[in-house]
């Protein structure tokens, strides 16, 4: 992983999450911009990985930066944040994490299963933790705006 420049990986987690919109049935206008969150989002993972080495934090911190710019995205050009989300998140999906486990298991290796389950499993949770802290976040947000701008009717009996 660390021999491809991060233009590459770049490159390849935007096409990766592209093709992912495109099989989700996303809207055209939104292939291009959910691609480059899905290519920023792996980026920030893998600069994450030199430095602190711990996947868990980086698929977090990951997964709260495509969160963040889904739900950018999904008030500017007028679409669901899932549209950007759930293709942007997919470079993140610890796909090799899941095929080792099981092949560990089909091979009788359980404790090496265990462990690289158990691994698998903190960090899909943290990507699931990252979207959800953010997209409450917003959510919560948007709703004090919207009591904001609610004149407040008190009734005189």
């Amino acid at each position: 992983m660390s021999d491809i420049p991060l233009i590459a990986h770049f490159f390849f987690s935007l096409v990766a999450t592209v093709g992912f919109g495109i099989f989700f049935n996303s809207p055209i206008q939104a292939l291009a911009p959910a691609g480059i969150t899905g290519g920023l989002g792996w980026c920030i993972y893998i600069l994450l990985m030199k430095f602190s080495s711990s996947a868990i934090f980086a698929n977090f911190v990951a997964a709260m930066f495509v969160s963040w710019v889904s739900e950018y995205l999904a008030r500017k050009m007028k679409h669901p944040a899932i549209l950007f989300v759930i293709p942007g998140i997919i470079p993140l999906v610890p796909g090799l994490g899941l095929y080792n486990t099981m092949l560990y298991l089909v091979q009788g290796d359980y404790n090496l299963a265990i462990s690289t389950g158990a691994d698998t499993f903190f960090i899909s949770g943290a990507i699931a933790l990252g979207v959800l802290v953010i997209t409450s976040l917003a959510r919560t947000l948007f709703l004090i705006n919207l009591r904001k701008k609610m004149p407040i009717k008190i009734e005189k009996e």
